[in-house]
């Protein structure tokens, strides 16, 4: 619940500061967008953590927030496999001075039986630094279902139910 609190001030203040502003300046760059699946997919954990500021952080679903770029770097590291591809698709973006906001779908692939293995969408925040973007926050949702529940017909044991009793 933490995490979510915590998410929803960040986007919040964001979208408030955006609200505020009479032009929004661009779209970020899709070479910006796309950097950390090329670095990803090229199985390089360090490059694509290279793409996130020193403070930045993840907010994974349903696990402790991946503060800054070390721990990034080990997180990517972890989860690099030569018969996984991640791609990203930008929907939305908004410039405005130093920041950005980026909306977005993403797919996670098993290269090797040529098939999806999850999707879903995130939202990030970008700061420029010295003139190159930055992933500031990163929150993604994968789309899959929540598992549907065992149904057992009356006259079925219920899962763990002895019925020898």
């Amino acid at each position: 619940m933490r995490i979510f609190t915590v998410a929803t001030t960040l986007m919040l203040m964001a979208c408030a500061e955006f609200a505020g502003c009479e032009k929004v300046d661009d779209r970020l760059p899709q070479t910006v967008t796309t950097a950390v699946s090329r670095d990803f997919n090229q199985g390089d954990a360090l490059r694509a953590a290279s793409n996130y500021s020193d403070d930045a952080e993840i907010l994974p679903p349903h696990n402790p927030v991946i503060e800054g770029r070390p721990a990034i770097a080990a997180f990517f590291q972890a989860n690099i496999d030569k018969y996984i591809s991640f791609g990203n698709d930008t929907k939305w973006s908004a410039v405005r001075g130093d920041m950005a906001i980026e909306q977005g779908v993403y797919n996670i692939r098993n290269v090797r039986v040529g098939q999806d293995v999850e999707s879903g969408k995130y939202i990030r925040i970008w700061r420029k630094n010295n003139g190159t973007w930055m992933l500031y926050r990163d929150m993604f949702s994968p789309d899959s279902a929540i598992e549907q529940a065992v149904l057992v017909t009356p006259d079925e044991p219920a899962p763990g139910d002895n019925p020898t009793k």
